[in-house]
């Protein structure tokens, strides 16, 4: 008993066949599908880019800087004290980067132009030299931050928007942590 092999070219297309140009088409539309999707999840879960525009981070990033933000790290460990984030602006419809002075419970006050954090002078080697730090609304008081929250401030004082103005910014505020 034998059995014929029958060349696919040969067979004719049925009623509900896909012809193959309809099935290129489909598979394209498929691929770009999901290269979207992909591109969508990995931006707003792993990483993502941002563009530096104000002054507030300087000398540290300065204006047209591109920056990777890491979205990821932070699911598996905690922001520390020094690292530069992203977040959302709570008036604006836009992100900021500034720098985490202090973490959930700790103490931070302003006092003679420079920034104590529980009760310690905070070494800031990343400001400019003879950078100074004051706040209107803090004055000398001593704040403590927020549970899940983060005490935040730009590394030029001067032209930064940030925590002394606005407050503590939960950590659902942040976006991420610029990658240096």
């Amino acid at each position: 008993m034998g059995f014929r092999l029958q060349s696919l070219a040969g067979i004719r297309l049925g009623k509900g066949a896909i012809k193959p140009e309809t099935r290129q088409g489909y598979i394209f539309l498929c691929v770009v599908l999901w290269s979207a999707i992909t591109f969508l999840f990995v931006q707003h879960f792993i990483f993502t880019t941002v563009m530096v525009e104000g002054k507030s981070m300087m000398p540290t990033l300065k204006p047209g800087d591109a920056c990777v933000v890491n979205c990821l790290l932070p699911r598996f460990r905690d922001y520390h004290r020094g690292d530069i984030v992203v977040i959302k602006d709570p008036f604006k419809d836009e992100l900021m980067a500034k720098r985490i002075i202090a973490l959930a419970g700790d103490r931070v006050q302003l006092r003679g132009g420079h920034v104590y954090v529980n009760g310690q002078l905070s070494t800031e080697s990343y400001l400019d030299p003879g950078t100074e730090t004051y706040s209107r609304q803090l004055r000398d008081r001593v704040i403590t931050v927020g549970a899940n929250s983060y005490f935040v401030m730009g590394d030029n004082r001067a032209e930064s928007e940030d925590s002394r103005y606005f407050g503590d910014f939960e950590r659902g505020d942040l976006v991420g942590l610029i990658a240096r």
